[in-house]
């Protein structure tokens, strides 16, 4: 079956709250989508319409985009087409782990990121208001990604009567108490996740489930949740942002890190799942991908972003241990000056921007030192790089000051803009003074920015981060 003379309908993953979800082939530009096909007489259609328009403003690497929504006048169908996701949904993730949840580091890592996405969803004014299991994707490269901003909720109902902003907070919440105890957070399963029985008409600490649950994560999911005893002296979660600097504080100590725990391989659950992607992830990407800073090298995340202009990318990957593959060049850095919109001179330590590209071993551009981690709040500082015209970026590498940076790779060709409208290109997790972030295709940007979004430890009184050297590489 063709749709709009263009998407021809391969499988149907499944169907619920009167819609089907296929896996299609874009004809014209010859890729895998994600279709769902809402009836055009279908009372919600007007509010799906509206949440898809919301969802389309968000630009995050967490996010399976929407790529357009149609009316198909002679299928007499809405029909919504998402980017295709070879992922495993996280009710299956942890289905096939046989009922044993993931080591306490890698749930704070999951919903961390969850975190950060609806950090950026609602900046834009938008909520997701249906979070679930299988609302979170872990793709086969162990990344997490986030389907359904808002379009769940209008076809579904939001997960809990509260505002749309606490719907969300509490359902980081329910994420987390899912990963820490491979249950969902109800009294009936959801998603082929056991419930809980409730105790004294509330939902149980999840410390109560499973005994080797930290207990600042315990603290962090009873703050979150609606239907959990709040914790003594201490308030609920108000927003995701509360969330992501709770959740930073306790990924930012490797020391806490649990045992690494083999997942089981047994067959993941078919049938029921709504989903825009293939149940074909390695599984042990997750904590790889997730937790590989937390003690040993740097987490990257990379995957190609789709607010900046890709560039097909002509070379191939560096050979391993190898700064530069064959096909790479190094551009040249125009300008680089130290980078704080957050700030009241918008500057971060300007003088010392030079020490970061004049290939001294020596010299450094440092942030200022902050009290905590987290900048105390601050969403990052970084430094920005002006590559002086839009040049195709495949790599950036790094020699950093200290131990243990959290940072992002940005790109923008308006340094302007706030930096929630920058396009991420990787990520970096308590990495190293040595790190390469690649990005596997290549982002024409005349602006890239090292945000800095976790300060190392800078002896003993308090937190700064670094960047002796920087080269951007094509």
């Amino acid at each position: 079956m063709l749709v709009l003379s263009r998407f021809r309908l391969v499988d149907r993953i499944g169907e619920g709250a009167g819609s089907s979800v296929w896996r299609a082939y874009d004809e014209r530009l010859k890729r895998p989508v994600g279709v769902r096909l809402i009836p055009l007489d279908d009372p919600r259609v007007q509010e799906v319409r509206a949440r898809c328009a919301d969802a389309a403003r968000v630009f995050d690497r967490r996010a399976v985009p929407i790529l357009d929504v149609v009316d198909d006048t002679e299928t007499f169908h809405l029909v919504i087409v998402t980017e295709w996701l070879d992922s495993t949904p996280f009710g299956d993730y942890l289905a096939a782990r046989g009922g044993e949840p993931l080591p306490p580091m890698e749930a704070a890592a999951l919903a961390l990121e969850v975190s950060r996405y609806l950090v950026a969803a609602h900046e834009e004014g938008a909520t997701h208001g249906h979070l679930r299991p299988d609302v979170v994707m872990i793709s086969d490269t162990g990344e997490v990604r986030i389907r359904g901003l808002g379009v769940d909720a209008a076809l579904y109902g939001p997960l809990i009567e509260t505002t749309p902003v606490l719907a969300d907070v509490h359902g980081v919440g329910a994420i987390l108490y899912a990963a820490l105890t491979a249950r969902w957070p109800e009294s009936t399963e959801v998603d082929g996740l056991p419930g809980v029985p409730f105790v004294e008409g509330r939902i149980p600490w999840p410390s109560h489930v499973v005994a080797a649950v930290p207990a600042s994560l315990d603290h962090i999911a009873a703050r979150a949740l609606l239907t959990t005893p709040d914790p003594k002296g201490s308030a609920p979660f108000e927003t995701a942002d509360d969330l992501v600097e709770a959740l930073s504080s306790v990924v930012a100590r490797p020391a806490a890190v649990a045992p690494r725990v083999r997942p089981r391989r047994t067959a993941l659950r078919v049938g029921s799942v709504f989903v825009f992607g293939s149940a074909c992830v390695g599984l042990a990407g997750l904590g790889v991908s997730l937790l590989l800073g937390l003690g040993s090298g740097p987490l990257v995340t990379p995957r190609e972003v789709v607010s900046a202009s890709p560039t097909p990318s002509n070379g191939s990957p560096a050979p391993s241990g190898s700064p530069t593959g064959a096909a790479e060049q190094e551009f040249p850095i125009i300008t680089v000056s130290g980078f704080d919109p957050y700030g009241s001179d918008h500057k971060e330590n300007q003088g010392q921007a030079p020490a970061a590209t004049d290939t001294s071993p020596t010299t450094a551009w440092h942030t200022s030192v902050y009290k905590k981690a987290n900048m105390s709040g601050k969403p990052g500082v970084g430094l920005l790089i002006d590559l002086g015209t839009t040049r195709p970026v495949r790599s950036v590498q790094l020699r950093l000051v200290g131990d243990g940076t959290s940072l992002s790779l940005l790109a923008t060709d308006d340094p302007t803009l706030a930096p929630t409208k920058f396009a991420s290109m990787a990520e970096a997790t308590n990495a190293g003074t040595e790190l390469l972030l690649r990005v596997p295709r290549a982002v024409s940007t005349r602006y890239v920015i090292i945000w800095f979004t976790l300060l190392p430890p800078a002896d003993s009184f308090g937190f700064q981060g670094g960047v002796a050297d920087v080269r951007v590489l094509g």
